[in-house]
């Protein structure tokens, strides 16, 4: 379960307005980029959905986020279907992001 709501994740882009795009399968070296740019005002992040098993990588990376980067809003990005994005939202991703426009993909709750 999300976090942050839709206007927490908005009011945090309004004050921080850059959002890093990374991947990385490596999850050490994924928290190190996190803790590295939340350590510089970043406090929204997006994942993207680019290799094998990512989204274990993600889990893990939300429940080291809620410990290590309290006010990060962690979302997932390079989302094409409502399945996909179901699975992150379970996973507890902030704001789903993708490549091309799905309407599906906006009626999964």
């Amino acid at each position: 379960m999300a976090r942050f709501d839709k206007m927490a994740v908005m009011a945090k882009m309004k004050e921080a307005p850059i959002v890093p795009v990374y991947y990385n399968k490596n999850l050490e070296t994924a928290v190190e980029v996190i803790k590295a740019c939340y350590a510089g005002g970043i406090r929204v992040f997006e994942f993207t959905n680019r290799g094998d098993f990512a989204h274990e990588i993600f889990g893990a990376l939300i429940k080291i986020a809620e410990k290590e980067c309290p006010e990060l809003a962690l979302g997932i990005g390079s989302i094409v279907d409502p399945a996909t994005a179901a699975l992150y939202l379970q996973l507890g991703a902030n704001f789903v992001v993708g490549p091309l426009f799905n309407p599906e993909i906006s009626k999964v709750p």
